[in-house]
């Protein structure tokens, strides 16, 4: 039953996106290495750049347009735990990057502005601060600036 809630989740989210593009383009520029409008179709994509220390990786794309890329991978987290060297999580993951902006320098180049993220199995702890204590939620989707 759960895994029919999971999968429900992901199509009206991937149907929400498909419609709500047009209204949710972003005038501002981003910086990611992604193009609305063709390659570099990376196999990899930093999310905290500092170290590293997430990303996603072993990404295979699946659809391609100026407006919305989607595929699947691995997403890989640092935990530190039992060290630096050795704490790398991974999850499953669907991804879509979406939404348009310019280029910096380059008006007529157009980029991908948002990474949605989707997890269609074991999904990573996210922790805020609720009436004072720190909670972890574990949400189906987390979407992200493209950087």
């Amino acid at each position: 039953m759960k895994r029919g809630h999971i999968a429900a989740g992901v199509v009206t989210l991937l149907a929400g996106l498909g419609l709500g593009l047009g209204l949710t383009a972003s005038a501002g520029a981003s910086t990611g290495a992604a193009t609305a409008a063709g390659s570099p179709r990376q196999g990899s994509y930093v999310l905290a750049c500092a170290d590293d220390g997430a990303g996603l990786q072993g990404l295979h794309w699946t659809s391609w347009t100026s407006r919305l890329a989607s595929g699947y991978g691995t997403e890989y987290e640092n935990d530190c735990q039992p060290n630096c060297a050795e704490g790398h999580l991974h999850y499953r993951v669907l991804v879509m990057l979406w939404g348009s902006g310019s280029g910096s320098g380059h008006p007529a180049e157009r980029r991908y502005t948002q990474v949605t993220i989707v997890y269609p199995g074991a999904r990573p702890p996210v922790y805020e601060v609720v009436n004072g204590k720190v909670v972890a939620t574990y949400p189906v989707t987390r979407t992200f600036p493209a950087l």
